[in-house]
C-alpha cells in the first residue's frame, strides 16, 4: 500500500475519532448526550455557563473574580503566638490565578492563591488552624501526612461534619512527625467530590523542621508542588467546532489575560483526567520561578505531588542526587539511593539533595514528557548564568537549502 495513502487513513481516522468525542463531550456536557442545532449552541453554553460558575465559583462570570498574579504570592503564613500555640488562619475562596503572563485559570486556592501558603513550623509544636470557607461548596482541610489526633483528621461525615459555605472552623494538633507533608482538601462529602475540589487548586504544603534541623539545613531550599489540571478556554465554549480543535488547550496565544476554564467545575466529580496544563508552584514553564544555586552549594528539593491521579517521574539534568526523606520520613545515613530520576505517585512527597558542582543552566522537569511538554519544568540556574547568556554554538553548521528541502519532501 502506498506510504502517503496510508498516512492519509491514519489521519482521516484521528481526524474523526477527536471530532466525533469533542462532540459527545460536549453534547453530553450541556444537552444529555443529545447534539445541538448550531445556531442554540451559543445560548444554551451562556446559560449552562452562568449556572455553573454560579454553583461552583458564586458568581455568573469569571469576570468579577479577584484575579491573583504570581507577585501576590506569599510564600509563607504568618502565625500568632497565643498561649504557647501558634494560630494560623486559612481560608478557601474561587480565585482566577495567573500561570502564566497573560494566562489565567479559574480555580479553589487558599488564602487566595495556588498553591496555598506554606505552613511551616517545628516538631512538637501546639498549632491551631482557624479555617473559613469562603466557597459555595461544603469543604474540609486535611493534614497529609501529619499525626494528628482523629478528631482532626478532616474528613466529612467520618471524623467531622463538613463545613458549610460561610462556616469558620478550628483545627488543633501537635506538629508531628518532622518532615515534608501537605495539607489539602478531603472534600465536602464522605470520599464523594475530594478528586474535583483538589484539582481545583487545593492544596499547599506543611513543613515541620526536626528539633535538630539548624545543624543539617542545607545551603539552598526549594519545595515544589506538582499539579494538574484540565482546562479549556472559556470563550471556545460558543465558538464553531473547527475553531475548538485548533484553540481548545492550556497555551494560546500572549496578550491580554485570557481565562482558562477549570474542567473540574463540569465534572461533578466524574473526572475524565485530560489534563492539559501541568504547574509547578502553580507556575506553567517558562513562567516557573528558577532554583538560584552557586558552585558548591549543598541544595535540597521538597517534592510534593498534590495532583489526585498523574505519576511524575522527575528528572534532573547533568546532575546526581541522593533521596534524604520518603514521605516525609528520613531515610537512615548512609542508605540513601543515589538517582536522577525520581517518580512521584499522588500524594507522595520526596526530599532530594545534590550538590551544585556543575556551573550552568539545567533543568528539572517531568520526564512523561507530555506533561514537560505542557509546563511542567523549572530551570536550574547556577550563579554568573542567566538565559540572556544563552549563545549559538561554534561549531553549528547548516545543510545545505537543496539537501533540507529533500529532507522535508520526504
Amino acid at each position: 500500500m502506498d506510504k502517503h495513502y496510508l498516512n492519509s487513513l491514519i489521519l482521516s481516522a484521528v481526524t474523526a475519532t477527536v471530532v466525533s468525542s469533542l462532540v459527545f463531550f460536549l453534547g453530553a456536557r450541556f444537552g444529555g448526550f443529545t447534539s445541538f442545532p448550531p445556531n442554540n449552541v451559543g445560548a444554551i453554553n451562556e446559560r449552562e455557563m452562568t449556572k455553573m460558575m454560579t454553583e461552583m465559583m458564586g458568581v455568573s462570570s469569571a469576570e468579577r473574580l479577584p484575579l491573583k498574579t504570581a507577585s501576590e504570592r506569599k510564600e509563607r503564613l504568618e502565625f500568632s503566638a497565643k498561649d504557647g500555640v501558634k494560630e494560623f488562619r486559612l481560608s478557601a475562596e474561587p480565585i482566577r490565578f495567573e500561570y502564566a503572563e497573560g494566562k489565567t485559570l479559574l480555580a479553589w486556592g487558599y488564602n487566595g492563591q495556588i498553591p496555598g501558603p506554606e505552613i511551616r513550623v517545628n516538631e512538637g509544636d501546639k498549632v491551631r488552624i482557624i479555617f473559613t470557607n469562603n466557597l459555595p461548596k461544603a469543604t474540609t482541610i486535611y493534614w497529609h501526612g501529619i499525626d494528628v489526633p482523629f478528631e482532626q483528621d478532616g474528613v466529612p461525615g467520618v471524623t467531622q461534619k463538613a463545613i458549610n459555605p460561610g462556616e469558620i472552623y478550628t483545627y488543633e494538633f501537635i506538629a508531628s512527625p518532622a518532615g515534608t507533608r501537605f495539607y489539602h482538601t478531603h472534600g465536602g462529602v464522605a470520599m464523594g467530590d475530594e478528586a474535583e475540589q483538589l484539582d481545583m487548586g487545593l492544596s499547599g504544603a506543611f513543613i515541620i523542621d526536626s528539633l535538630d534541623y539548624a545543624r543539617s539545613k542545607p545551603d539552598k531550599e526549594y519545595t515544589l508542588i506538582l499539579d494538574e489540571w484540565q482546562t479549556m478556554p472559556i470563550a471556545a465554549e460558543s465558538r464553531p467546532l473547527s475553531n475548538l480543535l485548533k484553540e481548545a488547550s492550556a497555551h494560546t496565544e500572549d496578550g491580554e489575560h485570557e481565562s482558562m476554564m477549570n474542567m473540574s467545575m463540569t465534572m461533578g466529580g466524574g473526572h475524565a483526567m485530560d489534563y492539559n496544563l501541568f504547574t509547578i508552584n502553580g507556575k506553567s514553564f517558562p513562567a516557573s520561578d528558577p532554583i538560584e544555586v552557586k558552585k558548591g552549594d549543598r541544595v535540597r528539593l521538597r517534592l510534593i505531588n498534590a495532583g489526585t491521579s498523574t505519576i511524575h517521574p522527575m528528572h534532573l539534568h547533568s546532575h546526581q542526587f541522593k533521596i534524604v526523606a520518603v514521605d516525609g520520613n528520613p531515610v537512615p545515613s548512609g542508605t540513601e539511593l543515589i538517582r536522577n530520576t525520581i517518580t512521584l505517585h499522588p500524594g507522595e512527597t520526596y526530599d532530594i539533595e545534590f550538590v551544585a558542582e556543575n556551573p550552568g543552566i539545567w533543568l528539572f522537569h517531568c520526564h512523561e514528557l507530555h506533561h514537560a511538554d505542557d509546563g511542567m519544568i523549572v530551570s536550574i540556574v547556577y550563579e554568573g548564568f542567566s538565559l540572556s547568556t544563552i549563545t549559538e554554538p561554534e561549531n553549528k553548521e547548516s545543510l545545505p537549502e537543496s539537501e533540507h528541502r529533500m529532507m522535508m519532501d520526504q
